[in-house]
């Protein structure tokens, strides 16, 4: 069972949780002597104060027949936990959609006690990415991202956040995986996976590197086991922050099929090694413009071979709308390979 859920303050308890122009202020980062083999210690002091505990508050309006009938009051303000970390000097931070969506109000509380009101700037359900901005008046310590792509399996990394209200707890541990499929999330991106302890209320906030630099962010854990938590790559925070900033949402491209992956029988028959099968293509959709039709064969997009689904589905969500693809396919038993325009992927 996966957990992706900001933290309420109820009985119970579930997990919550750009490159931006900084001016002159550079980021926060570790000292020149740190030596992790001593002590984690320098690196934590050094990020810990761009770390925010983030507290949400939504008004729920409650049905008049539970009124009537039970004397419920006319609504229900619920509370929530999660964290984030500060991306610029002048106060745009980073947390999961999860976190504040649905909000009527958002504060967040840096570990020096300051306190701010929150505005969303963004939400990006599809990848669970939402952008804050705080007016501190003042230049704010903050986090650049790295590069999960240049991370490597085996890395050393420190969670810091706000697990079961306890603010700015670090964990440390090691990168256990990279490019985790977690079908449960119905995901955009592919996860990194880590051992650094994560727990309820640790969404939205960093998983750093040895060098200061924010390599994931913690969205998730496997209920029941132990060290399974799972981070969104950096590299995709940083592809959707440019619109969060301008636009408050993300257009991904859209291909408007429906596909299946091909059994052992299904590759045999079409003699390929790997491919999807489209089962359906949407009317007026890019796929029906390109000619695209059940029963073909997508071999490939953009040189990344399709063996799932998932494949084809954040090949093309990777993609701007209006990007040109290339794709392999086959068709009536032949092999075809052309240049396809992507649209604008419809909103849930």
């Amino acid at each position: 069972m996966f957990i992706r859920e900001r933290m309420k303050l109820l009985p119970f308890l579930l997990l919550t949780a750009c490159y931006a122009d900084a001016g002159d202020a550079p980021p926060v980062t570790p000292p020149a002597a740190f030596n992790p083999s001593l002590s984690l210690a320098p690196l934590v002091a050094a990020v810990e104060p761009a770390v925010v505990n983030v507290y949400t508050t939504q008004r729920q309006a409650i049905p008049q027949i539970y009124q009537y009938a039970y004397g419920l009051p006319s609504e229900r303000i619920q509370q929530g936990q999660g964290s984030g970390f500060v991306i610029s000097a002048d106060g745009y931070i980073l947390t999961n959609n999860h976190v504040v969506s649905g909000a009527t109000t958002v504060k967040v509380k840096f570990d020096s006690g300051d306190e701010y009101a929150a505005e969303v700037v963004g939400l990006d359900q599809g990848s669970d990415v939402a952008l804050l901005k705080i007016d501190a008046k003042k230049a704010l310590p903050w986090l650049r991202l790295g590069s999960s792509e240049a991370a490597r399996v085996g890395d050393w990394v420190v969670a810091v956040g706000n697990p079961l209200g306890l603010g700015h707890t670090v964990t440390a541990g090691i990168i256990s995986a990279k490019g985790r499929e977690v079908p449960e999330l119905e995901a955009l991106e592919e996860f990194i996976q880590t051992d650094a302890s994560i727990n309820p209320g640790n969404s939205g906030g960093p998983l750093i590197g040895l060098d200061g630099t924010v390599i994931g962010m913690n969205t998730a854990i496997v209920s029941g086991a132990n060290s399974v938590g799972f981070s969104i790559p950096s590299d995709h925070l940083a592809f959707v922050l440019p619109q969060l900033r301008e636009k408050g949402t993300v257009a991904r491209g859209w291909l408007g099929v429906g596909t299946a992956a091909l059994n052992s029988r299904g590759l045999k028959e079409f003699k390929v090694e790997t491919g999807v099968m489209v089962t359906q293509v949407s009317d007026g959709s890019p796929a029906a413009v390109f000619g695209l039709v059940p029963g073909d064969v997508i071999l490939s997009i953009a040189g990344k071979p399709m063996s799932e689904p998932a494949d084809l589905y954040r090949a093309v969500a990777s993609k701007w709308p209006g990007d040109e693809v290339t794709v392999k396919y086959l068709h009536a038993g032949t092999t075809k390979e052309s240049k396809l325009k992507l649209g604008t992927r419809p909103s849930k």
